[in-house]
């Protein structure tokens, strides 16, 4: 994991500030055709640190939101319309969101770790009346787990290379900030998840 990292590394900062931008573009290309961007935002974290990793999955994860949305909607609603009807939670879900106040459910959704990221771009792009600012500025709710992983990645490397910028003290304390940041985004998705249980469940009756 260590060579494969530093050898990405290594690619991208030949390319100069390029780089930053190829893995902006390949991030929004992965959440355009439903990839799981986890493993790419841990990468982003390994590869840029804090602030540019922040920045360049955050740019990416809402190229490729705009990007699924549309192409959903334009292209792939037969196919996605299936996955819908396959499952009987995304169905409740897209209910839910078709109500007036469904971009208050989209943050949660965001906030939430009862459904994959590709699922909720699914779902929110089949939902006739929820509209596309709507949908993008309520996504904003990725922002804290996004940190949590770059952190997560950031860490990681650093562990792995352990004495090339952190001393053993500085990198328990960051280990300590890690855990502290996990610690508030678990609360808040189990707070979330909790109002969406009960909204889903509202649904069913």
């Amino acid at each position: 994991m260590s060579s494969f990292i530093e050898s990405i590394e290594t690619f991208l900062r030949e390319l100069g500030p390029v780089g930053w931008i190829v893995f902006i573009a390949l991030y929004a290309l992965a959440v355009t055709f439903y990839v799981p961007g986890s493993v790419l935002t841990l990468l982003g974290g390994a590869l840029f640190g804090p602030r540019l990793g922040v920045l360049g999955v955050l740019a990416g994860a809402f190229l490729g939101m705009a990007g699924n949305w549309f192409l959903t909607r334009q292209w792939l609603r037969p196919w996605a319309q299936r996955k819908l009807e396959q499952n009987p939670r995304l169905q409740r879900l897209e209910q839910v969101l078709s109500r007036d106040e469904g971009w208050k459910l989209v943050a949660l959704l965001r906030l939430s770790p009862l459904f994959p990221f590709v699922l909720i771009n699914l779902v929110c792009a089949l939902t006739s009346n929820l509209r596309f600012l709507t949908y993008m500025a309520a996504s904003a709710a990725i922002l804290p787990g996004t940190i949590l992983y770059i952190y997560i990645g950031d860490t990681v490397r650093r562990g792995l290379t352990l004495g090339g910028g952190l001393e053993q003290g500085q990198f328990a304390l960051r280990i300590l900030g890690v855990a502290a940041t996990f610690a508030v985004v678990w609360l808040v998705g189990r707070t979330a998840s909790k109002v969406l249980k009960k909204q889903l469940s509202e649904t069913d009756t």
